[in-house]
């Protein structure tokens, strides 16, 4: 797809960005284990980032921004926990190993109370940049790299995936969307982008298949939506760990008003 409409369909989205939602401050509630991924994952390159958070309380609330949703959203309704091929098992993405995990909090007056049973949509592209079920990048029929999960009494989803890679006009993220339903009518949505550290995306493309393409034209510091609201990319900020089998952990919380 062209910059010019990449760049447009965002520049309009961004309208909608002033909805105010509410980002959980510190560590996020994790279980005791984690998806470990296949030997065919790519292993990440040392050295790797910080452990990954321990189980703590539920974290205060701030306020946030939410950001735009772009241009690659299919609704694609894949319930599962490993994105990383298609439906059928087919077109398994190559790349360094990551296990995403979404905390999601509903906010009351004293801090943030899980949120069980809310649906988290995730969608990113390949180490190649590229978004499955796009006709522009002629991957209409593929669905790597999107699904969704319900989250668990604790409020989490999990997800085993890749670390994403990088396309033109953009810094390395990953979109999401939270929603809830009651008798099949939606009752609630909010949307947003989670950013990477620039050292830790660094270290993970010196490594294949990352280290074949060219360097990755916007930092975080560049990116539109990174830098916009404010700023607010700074709040969204994954936080990486090794999973302890050659990948990286990465955990998210977010508190929302609903």
């Amino acid at each position: 797809m062209a910059v010019t409409r990449r760049r447009a369909l965002i520049s309009g989205l961004m309208l909608v960005a002033g909805a105010v939602v509410a980002a959980c401050t510190g560590k996020s509630p994790l279980s005791a284990a984690s998806p470990t991924p296949p030997a065919t994952s790519t292993p990440a390159p040392s050295p790797t980032p910080t452990a990954a958070p321990e189980a703590a309380p539920v974290p205060a609330c701030v306020v946030t921004p939410a950001e735009t949703e772009g241009p690659y959203f299919v609704d694609e309704k894949l319930n599962r926990s490993d994105i990383r091929a298609d439906a059928s098992g087919a077109n398994l993405r190559p790349g360094t190993a990551l296990t995403l995990a979404f905390g999601v909090y509903r906010m009351n007056g004293s801090g943030c109370q899980p949120w069980p049973g809310v649906q988290v949509d995730v969608w990113h592209c390949d180490a190649d940049g590229v978004y499955s079920d796009e006709s522009a990048q002629r991957s209409v029929g593929e669905n790597y790299l999107r699904g969704y999960q319900l989250t668990d009494d604790k409020g989490m989803a999990r997800f085993q995936t890749i670390y994403p890679g990088w396309y033109m006009g953009r810094a390395v993220h990953v979109h999401f969307k939270i929603r809830a339903f009651s008798g099949g009518q939606k009752t609630y949505e909010f949307t947003s982008q989670v950013f990477f550290d620039d050292a830790a995306t660094d270290l993970v493309y010196a490594a294949a298949p990352y280290s074949s393409r060219p360097a990755r034209e916007v930092r975080n510091a560049n990116d539109m939506v990174y830098t916009g609201n404010n700023n607010s990319g700074a709040q969204l900020l994954v936080k990486l760990g090794s999973d302890g089998a050659g990948g990286y952990l990465g955990t998210f919380s977010i508190g929302l008003q609903a």
